[in-house]
């Protein structure tokens, strides 16, 4: 027997069907190139809000017209299957301990407060220490690093630091081990930066980049969107993403000519499901979704909790484990991982 629909159902319905219709384009994004297709790369930044949404009418229609639960029920399994679990697992297993191990900390420190009041200051580097004693990493990658803060990094002797055009805003990597081939790749027309250094461990040598892609240059405010003219915020945000696709062929490029097991990580400025985070994790292991647990959220917009800083690694490195610090000062999570080789 074929239901009627009332005018608010049918609302509902076809709202619904534009919804789902929406995340299944997002399925292309990861593939597509934000040179040729820049509006269609700007649904990269609300896959997770679509699928909650789809998943929101699924609860509607069960309740009301279960065979329409179908549309939204189909889409969040396509979009499970396709971008993998929304939410991890901690899945701890006992394994041979490798030999050799490096654990890295990425953390975006938003200049240690720079810009923010005093009183927001004077505690970061008891805290900057209570994370450094906690997780005991090796490596330190810190995107936005102002040398200007105090810090104690006595622990780490060997380290590279690039300040472009003498900028404030630069890019640090502290190592327990030394730091031989460094570089800056000084991105055009950006303040935003990515450096490199191989860290020698023993008789081995793992290559070490720490990003920080383009920013949008927005207020993480919804105000602020509501506010700003529409066009101009679409130009703006895509021609971000342009900028990062520029800046991650030049990192793939050079990382690429490595011989060594390779190791990135920082702040990508873009989620999961972009065409940025597609290309730079390809042949990769993200290590977060072999050993972390939870959303993995490292930046939160509004309430939006999102994942834009990431650890990843070659193959030939084995993910030993995966935390976020919680507790921060900046406007990021801290992050780190152990990795491990015979």
């Amino acid at each position: 027997m074929k239901i009627k629909l009332g005018i608010f159902n049918w609302l509902i319905y076809w709202t619904n069907n534009i919804v789902a219709f929406l995340l299944l384009l997002t399925f292309l994004v990861p593939y597509l190139a934000p040179k040729s297709f820049p509006n269609l790369s700007l649904l990269s930044l609300v896959v997770s809000p679509l699928i909650f949404i789809n998943f929101l009418f699924f609860i509607y229609w069960l309740f009301k017209i279960k065979s329409n639960a179908f549309i939204s029920l189909i889409m969040i399994l396509l979009a499970y299957f396709h971008f993998g679990s929304f939410f991890n697992l901690s899945t701890k297993q006992s394994k041979p301990t490798p030999q050799n191990q490096l654990k890295i900390f990425s953390f975006n420190v938003r200049l240690f407060n720079f810009y923010e009041t005093k009183d927001s200051q004077k505690n970061i580097p008891k805290i900057m220490q209570s994370y450094l004693k906690k997780a005991q990493p090796d490596v330190l990658c810190l995107q936005e690093f102002n040398k200007n803060m105090k810090i104690d990094f006595s622990e780490y002797p060997h380290h590279y630091k690039y300040f472009k055009n003498k900028n404030i805003l630069g890019h640090a990597i502290y190592s327990k081990y030394p730091l031989i081939n460094t570089h800056s790749f000084n991105f055009k027309d950006s303040y935003n930066n990515t450096i490199v250094a191989d860290v020698i461990r023993g008789i081995d040598t793992i290559r070490v980049y720490n990003l920080h892609l383009q920013s949008f240059s927005i207020p993480p405010s919804m105000k602020y969107l509501q506010e700003v003219d529409n066009e101009v915020l679409r130009k703006r945000v895509s021609s971000r993403f342009i900028k990062q696709q520029n800046q991650v062929d030049e990192i793939i490029r050079h990382k690429n000519k490595s011989t060594s097991p390779v190791i990135i990580s920082g702040d990508f400025n873009n989620t999961a499901f972009s065409y940025v985070y597609h290309q730079l994790s390809k042949d990769m292991n993200d290590a977060f979704l072999i050993a972390g647990s939870g959303m993995g959220t490292t930046f939160v917009f509004e309430n939006y909790p999102m994942r834009i800083d990431y650890l990843l690694a070659t193959k030939d490195l084995k993910v030993l484990d995966y935390t976020t610090i919680k507790n921060t000062f900046s406007d990021h999570y801290p992050i780190s991982a152990t990795f491990g080789w015979d």
